[in-house]
Order: C-alpha cells, then structure tokens, then sequence
C-alpha cells in the first residue's frame, strides 16, 4: 500500500463539455491510492469492463469478486501494460454500462500453456527449470465496438503479480449464458459492446510520432512490382533503393529506426497502415525487395508513402499530459518499451472522468491490421 507523504497530489479532471451517454460512464485512474471500484450513481450499472495495469491487478481481482457477489453484476477485466496516455505503468480504467456485456470465444489459459506440467526433478546433472517461466504466450482479448470497428488488445505478462503469465476472467451472473468458463483464468476472450451506446457512424481519430521520408509536393510514389506483402518495384525503380538512397534516413544512423509506410488503395485516399520488417541487400533477387507487415494485401497501382520512426521518439515519454483530448472516447495505443523497473511513488494520483482506454508494448490491431509503433494511438468517440 502507498503512504501518502506531503508532496502527494490529487487531481480529478471531469470533462463535461460533451453530452455523456445515459449508459455508460468510463474512468481512467493513474497512480491511484486505496483503489476501490465505486460503482457511478447516475445509472444502476450491469456491466463493468476492467482494464488494469500488473501493479494494481490483485486489488482489481479482489474489488471484481465483491462487485460480483454482492451486487451481481457482470466484470470482465484484463491485465495490460499500461495506462492512457504516454504509457503510465500503474493504473486502471473502468468502463460501466446499464446493459449487459456479449461474451464469447473464451479459451482457457491452461488449454494454451504447459502451466500444470511437474517440473522435473533434479538428478545432480541437467539444469531444472522452474515451475513457471517467464515467457510471452499467444492471447487475445478482443473488443468489439460497433459492427464495423475492432480492437484487439496483447496482454501483459502478469507472472510476477498475479503467478499466471496472463490475467484475463470474467464473471458472469446465472441467469445469462457462456457460464462454462466464467471465474476461470483466460488466454483469449471475444466481447461485444451494447451496439445503441455508440453513435452509427463513430469518429476515429489516429496519431503517431511518424517522420514523412519524403516531400508532399514530390512525385507519387506508385507500386509497379509485388506480391502479396512484399514490394518489389516503386515508380519501375527499386523498391528497397528508395530507403537506401534516402538522406532522411541514412542520416539518422541508427539500428533503432523503425521504417513504416501507408498505402492507399487505387482511387482510395484512406490509409492503410504497415511496417517495413525486411527489405534490401547485397546481392541476388531479394535485394531489391521490402517486405511489409504480413497481413498487407498489396496490388499494382497502389500508392505508397514511406515515414520513419526515429529512436528520439521511439524511446521518448516526456510528450505533455495531453488527457483533455481523451474525453468521452475510447483510445488505444502503442506504448513506449519501458526502460527501468519500479513505480515511482512520488507520483500524483490523476482521476480522468469519462476517459477509457490502454497501451501495450506490443501494439494492438485496429480492424486487423497491426499498429505497433510507439507512440501511436487510435481513439473512438463515444
């Protein structure tokens, strides 16, 4: 438990200069103190959706069984990385509803992992291995917003605070269905969002810290070459040429540099987003060649822009507290790697009403496709 010492700070932030919706009332606490989950009073909610950082996941469990057996009513949580915005490792976000949470597509943690499996026993000659190991395993959990909008989320590695490598449960009360595998650790889960809490068309809103690789005034820059994810010729020249020649990059030096593009479809002006992940090399045919996030479908006449992500901006979380822009959305984002270990408890507590939302150091897919660099975030008007 954290001590509250003379420099400690409070501060609520209630943006109401939006009309919230009668059925639902999101918050986001950083840094809490004494956290407890206090249902809203404006509405009786049925439904909580629960996002928790590690640190504060075992007051999380505690505080959902209580909602659950006292009031019946229906917790869905997670554990994940971090907290909206610039990646705060020590927090939650709360998401209540009037109405009931579609669940579906649970699979349990035990049917993904060898968890349950006896360590072997020491014989004075093989090394032994632990009874649980430190290590990332495949999981899902899935968010449906509106028919045509779906996020979802990587789990964080909860080994050292909850022994499981990823937390994942819902409760579910009797009298609805999918009650096989409620109360049970989960690897995947699938929800769906009452669909009348959203407006029909939602606003999306996306941002990164991407730096354009070339001038907007230059000549477009056509794909005259590829197959499948892999981009062969760009304006019949080579593709992975126009990283190699380009100062932009070059100058910068660094392994660290990430490279991503956009593409947009013949006659489209919407992007798709994608990381370069190989490209270029000595010699033979793949050396003109870049290869993007393989989940890209690439055809002849797409237009491509090129952008880099530098590892000032990769690395760097000291972007001001912008949280007056999260108002009344749901927003998730890439978050920064963390590069040390500890919470700082000088910190102050920060309680932003109406705000829901997340990060993960391993991105998270918008509608299927990856968005992995850091900083980068997606928002949903509620």
């Amino acid at each position: 438990m954290r001590l509250i010492g003379p420099s400690f700070k409070l501060t609520i932030r209630n943006f109401s200069f939006c009309r919230p919706l009668s059925g639902i009332y999101t918050k986001t606490s950083i840094n809490p103190v004494n956290f407890q989950l206090s249902p809203p009073t404006k509405f009786a909610p049925k439904s909580l959706l629960l996002l928790s950082t590690p640190s504060l996941l075992t007051q999380s469990i505690e505080e959902s069984i209580h909602l659950y057996q006292d009031n019946g009513i229906q917790v869905i949580a997670a554990g994940i990385d971090c907290m909206i915005p610039n990646s705060h490792r020590h927090g939650v976000s709360e998401m209540w509803l009037d109405k009931y949470i579609e669940i579906n597509d649970s699979v349990k943690l035990e049917e993904r992992d060898d968890i349950n499996n006896q360590p072997k026993e020491r014989d004075g000659v093989h090394v032994v291995k632990a009874s649980k190991n430190w290590k990332n395993i495949d999981s899902k959990f899935s968010i449906s917003i509106h028919p045509d909008l779906k996020i979802d989320l990587n789990l964080a590695n909860t080994i050292f605070s909850t022994t499981n490598l990823v937390t994942l449960f819902y409760f579910q009360p009797s009298h609805l269905g999918e009650q096989s595998n409620s109360g049970q650790t989960l690897c995947d889960l699938r929800v769906t969002l009452p669909a009348d809490l959203f407006k029909e068309s939602p606003k999306i809103e996306s941002k990164d810290k991407w730096t354009q690789l070339h001038d907007s005034n230059s000549e477009p820059l056509i794909i005259t070459s590829c197959t499948g994810n892999l981009v062969k010729l760009i304006n019949k020249k080579s593709a992975a040429g126009f990283l190699e020649q380009n100062d932009r990059l070059m100058s910068i030096g660094s392994k660290d540099t990430q490279v991503f593009v956009k593409i947009y479809k013949k006659g489209s002006n919407i992007a798709q987003r994608f990381k370069v992940i190989a490209g270029g090399g000595e010699w033979g045919t793949k050396a003109n060649i870049l290869a993007i996030s393989p989940e890209a479908e690439l055809d002849v006449g797409d237009r491509i822009e090129f952008f880099m992500l530098t590892p000032e901006d990769r690395f760097s979380t000291t972007a001001k507290f912008d949280d007056a822009s999260l108002s009344h959305k749901l927003t998730f984002e890439c978050s920064y790697e963390e590069r040390s270990y500890g919470l700082n408890n000088n910190d102050d507590t920060v309680v932003m009403e109406n705000v829901f939302g997340c990060g993960s150091e391993n991105g998270f897919m918008y509608n299927n496709i990856q968005h992995v660099s850091a900083g980068e975030s997606i928002s949903i008007s509620l």
